[in-house]
């Protein structure tokens, strides 16, 4: 998938997630959460691995659209929490 983000274009697809997350710990959630590796990363977190970008640079939506457009099981924070206590 072809993404430009800050006028810069980036090539981006599962594979380029699933490397870029390899040995890397998933940062603390905040809303959003994508499956990756059997773990629960932040959508920017991964989309920062991916092209290099600091977080800071594109929006949460940057990178939840990103990530569902990528076939990514993308969910809210709070989908987890109550599957965890359902568990």
């Amino acid at each position: 998938m072809d993404l430009i983000l800050r006028g810069k274009s980036y090539r981006v697809t599962v594979e380029h997630v699933q490397q870029a997350t390899q040995d890397v710990e998933p940062a603390p959630l905040a809303r959003y959460a994508v499956r990756v590796h059997d773990r629960w990363y932040p959508p920017k977190q991964i989309l920062s691995l991916v092209t290099g970008l600091p977080v800071a640079a594109f929006t949460t939506q940057d990178a939840y659209r990103t990530m569902q457009r990528l076939g990514l099981e993308v969910i809210e924070k709070s989908a987890i929490e109550t599957q965890e206590d359902r568990a």
